[in-house]
């Protein structure tokens, strides 16, 4: 399923063009359900080239906000 991020830099664009780097907090414990939204970090290989977060709905691809790696998402 193909979805899009925000760069704050280059503005929407498809997931392609992205690394994706993990989540930025901890995993759930092995065995846990999934949560429904994930603080994640990407990469924008193909734009700006820089790392930024994203707030993500697992379950729907949703993407919820996006920001720059350093900064704090609320």
């Amino acid at each position: 399923m193909s979805f899009f991020l925000t760069c704050p830099n280059c503005g929407p664009r498809d997931v392609a063009e992205f690394r994706y780097g993990g989540q930025v907090l901890p995993q759930p414990p092995a065995g846990s359900n999934l949560p429904e939204v994930q603080h994640e970090r990407w990469y924008h290989r193909y734009g700006c080239r820089r790392w930024l977060t994203a707030r993500r709905d697992v379950r729907t691809n949703a993407v919820l906000q996006t920001g720059w790696l350093d900064e704090d998402l609320p």
